[in-house]
């Protein structure tokens, strides 16, 4: 992991430990944060698959809405962005699901799940 990497799982580590022990400013920030990541994780990949923002943007409050609702299961001993990975990761399966989105005409769709695999 580079620099800039550590730098932010440590960033963002703090503000979940903050959140989890009651600073709303910290979770509110951490919110902000994530907000911004999963943004541009959530374009890439819909636009590889010819979807709009306003899918990216759905999914997005999705995940944001699981990360508030189940914070508490986030083991702080643990690090804090694979975590929100893979709800993210999670999110965008279960809605290709939804949608009945065939993996065969996924193009250049990467999912990371600590080595990067490409769906052909």
């Amino acid at each position: 992991m580079d620099e800039r990497a550590q730098s932010q799982e440590r960033e963002l580590r703090a503000l979940m430990t903050a959140g989890l022990d009651g600073d709303a400013i910290a979770y509110h920030r951490l919110l902000e944060r994530l907000t911004g990541h999963l943004r541009a994780y959530y374009r890439n990949r819909f636009a590889r698959i010819g979807h709009g923002a306003a899918q990216a943007e759905d999914l997005l409050q999705e995940v944001l809405i699981a990360v508030h609702t189940h914070r508490h299961t986030h083991d702080l001993s643990q690090p804090f962005t694979p975590w929100i990975h893979a709800i993210a990761r999670y999110k965008f399966l279960d809605y290709l699901r939804r949608t009945k989105y065939s993996f065969k005409d996924m193009r250049a769709v990467w999912i990371c799940t600590g080595s990067c695999r490409r769906f052909r």
